[in-house]
């Protein structure tokens, strides 16, 4: 089978394109940066190193061959700011309200209807309620999303072709105008026999 690339633990001297030999910890070591003000520095700052491999985990060739993710390194990747701002997403404040509200009326109608006996299925009916409709809510306002996405692309190619098609009729024009700046001039000109009247 193939060897993993993703393998660090090769330490051995390399040889490089002009034919020297370096040792492997010291290709990988971090690139000094640019300045931040020009222009390779702020692309640098935007997408990374680019000379680091973009199909490995960060913190994965430091631990030798692959290693799965355990979920407490996942809950450890997670910090408390995305779990407190999770609401700020597109589409979760609305779904999040819709289900609460249908939650709320299912569930009431339910322990109205079932009175005291009934609290732990009116409870279990309102979480469920709340689930389902907060899912359906959020899909049907993400194919929305995608919808109005595609709509503006459209509409912003329709734009653009309109905005080409005005310009070739503009060259037209241009053009015709030339062309018929360049006939009034070859008629009237001396060079043109037939403005000699010979009588």
């Amino acid at each position: 089978m193939a060897e993993d690339t993703r393998d660090s633990t090769n330490s051995g001297p390399s040889p490089t394109s002009n034919g020297e030999t370096t040792n492997i910890e010291d290709s990988q070591r971090p690139k000094p940066r640019y300045e931040a003000k020009s222009q390779v520095g702020k692309l640098w700052d935007a997408f990374g190193n680019p000379e680091e491999p973009v199909n490995m985990l960060p913190g994965a060739g430091s631990k030798g061959k692959g290693s799965d993710v355990t979920v407490t390194e996942a809950m450890k990747s997670m910090s408390l700011k995305d779990a407190t701002s999770f609401y700020k997403a597109p589409c979760a404040r609305d779904s999040l309200l819709l289900g609460i509200g249908a939650g709320f009326g299912i569930g009431g109608v339910r322990g109205v209807l079932g009175g005291m006996r009934a609290m732990w299925t009116a409870c279990n009916w309102a979480v469920g309620a709340f689930a389902l409709t907060s899912l359906a809510a959020h899909e049907f306002c993400q194919r929305r999303r995608v919808q109005e996405l595609d709509g503006m692309k459209q509409a912003v190619e329709l734009m653009k072709e309109l905005k080409e098609k005005k310009q070739r009729e503009k060259e037209q024009k241009i053009e015709q105008a030339a062309r018929l700046a360049e006939e009034e001039k070859q008629r009237k000109s001396w060079t043109n026999l037939s403005n000699y009247k010979f009588w």
